[in-house]
């Protein structure tokens, strides 16, 4: 018999059968990791399988190569908690689609993992007073996602120059440089904000939506492009709420 117990954060369920559904999880150790729920639909278990909410699972099954089966017990309900809270539920669901998509399965991501848990952790604790760190939060954890699957941007000239300039990224080759080193091609690169190099800076507006093209490129060309699948809807419903919303913020 196989087995293993943790704390794993919801990525995704989808039906099997009338009444069990097959669920997505991520765990510290176990990376993506996919299993049966028996009874999944039903009122006592449905709650406890939402997208975000981190339960502690236990995973069995006869052959370490077979689907498994899932039991869970709610830790903390992150899909209630931010229902109400539209951009950090939004939030919510692009990391969780990212991972869940982007991510190879059984493969550890410890690194990746960890910093999802504290992602959510941290818009579950202050779901209505951190809307201007959760766009800024989600980008730096989409780069750290790039930089974790072997595709890290070059920053390094970041380190050499004066923090204060202007720093571009370069489509073509992921590295940075300065607006001087951009000359001529300035346009046709992606402006980098400094909240990716100060994790105390939240950025603008503007800030953001540049953040997020550059992103969401970098994502699409690099690991989805790779698995023949599109960016997640939920990474582009994102994106469309923080531009849609963008006065309010």
């Amino acid at each position: 018999m196989q087995e293993w117990s943790s704390p794993v954060i919801v990525l995704n369920t989808r039906p099997y059968g009338e009444t069990d559904g097959i669920v997505s999880v991520l765990s510290l150790e176990q990376g993506l990791f996919r299993g049966l729920v028996k009874g999944m639909i039903s009122r006592r278990q449905i709650s406890i399988w939402q997208t975000g909410n981190f339960v502690n699972v236990d995973w069995s099954a006869k052959l370490s190569d077979q689907l498994g089966y899932f039991k869970g017990e709610l830790i903390r309900s992150n899909f209630a908690i931010l229902s109400s809270c539209p951009l950090a539920f939004s939030a919510m669901l692009s990391l969780c689609a990212v991972s869940e998509s982007g991510l190879l399965e059984r493969q550890p991501v410890e690194y990746i993992a960890k910093s999802s848990f504290q992602y959510l952790d941290f818009v579950a604790e202050n779901p209505t007073n951190s809307n201007k760190e959760i766009v800024p939060r989600l980008l730096r954890w989409e780069l750290n996602f790039l930089a974790a699957l072997g595709y890290a941007l070059d920053i390094s000239i970041c380190y050499e120059s004066d923090k204060c300039q202007s720093f571009f990224v370069s489509p073509r080759t992921g590295k940075v440089v300065t607006e001087v080193m951009a000359g001529k091609w300035k346009s046709k690169l992606f402006p980098f904000p400094s909240f990716f190099l100060n994790e105390e800076e939240n950025g603008n507006q503007k800030d953001w939506m540049n953040g997020l093209k550059l992103s969401r490129y970098f994502l699409e060309k690099n690991v989805f492009s790779s698995i023949n699948k599109d960016l997640p809807r939920a990474r582009k419903n994102f994106e469309e709420r923080v531009a849609a919303n963008i006065d309010n913020f």
